[in-house]
């Protein structure tokens, strides 16, 4: 029969497993999914302070309850710290890389440049839009392109553009969209003179949505 004292010692190694378990595989999870790899370094880094912190426990075994607790609470506070930070903020932690040879699913032209470079992921696709204007078109229209053959069909998961003024990634519903020269163009500060187009209004009349 096992005495109060190793019941609870026993729970807490269990605790500890547990949590570097989640740690792995939070870490897979982001690896496979494209984010970032300091976010997956960062998770795995949870699962190497919890061995160091238990092998130094081990080390001072008096006081090894106090190490395994030390990194249950350590790994906990950075694992949900990061997977909050993960889900609140996907524009800034994915890494939207563009694929060798990718083409825009509109144009079929080879993307060369990432300036206005857009990507949305539909049904368990991921595709790359060479500009906002054609992402807006194959919202509208997406029986031609699924018809052609260009995408396939399935409903809208996610949608990343990079805006023209500041370069950065933004959620497709958090831009601005504004015609330049017969075409739309994604800005997060569009010019004050410019008439601005509604994402939402795009998404809301969109047969993928």
């Amino acid at each position: 029969m096992l005495r109060f004292e190793d019941w609870e010692l026993a729970a807490v190694i269990i605790l500890t497993r547990f949590m570097e378990a989640i740690a792995i595989v939070v870490s897979i999870y982001l690896a496979f999914n494209g984010y970032k790899l300091r976010y997956v370094l960062a998770t795995a880094g949870v699962f190497l302070i919890s061995i160091t912190l238990n092998l130094t426990g081990l080390i001072f075994r008096p006081h090894f309850i106090y190490f395994s607790l030390a990194s249950i609470l350590l790994s906990a506070t950075i694992l949900i710290a990061l997977i909050l930070y993960v889900v609140k903020n996907p524009e800034k932690t994915r890494s939207f890389s563009l694929p060798e040879n990718a083409r825009c699913p509109v144009c079929n032209v080879l993307i060369l440049k990432e300036d206005e470079l857009c990507t949305a992921k539909i049904g368990n696709y991921t595709y790359y839009f060479d500009n906002c204007h054609h992402l807006v078109q194959l919202l509208k229209e997406p029986e031609f392109f699924i018809e052609r053959g260009s995408i396939f069909k399935g409903e809208i998961k996610e949608i990343f553009v990079k805006t023209k003024d500041t370069k950065r990634w933004k959620k497709f519903n958090e831009v601005k969209l504004v015609e330049e020269n017969g075409r739309l163009v994604a800005y997060e500060n569009p010019p004050k003179e410019k008439k601005v187009v509604s994402p939402e209004e795009i998404l809301k009349e969109s047969p993928l949505s």
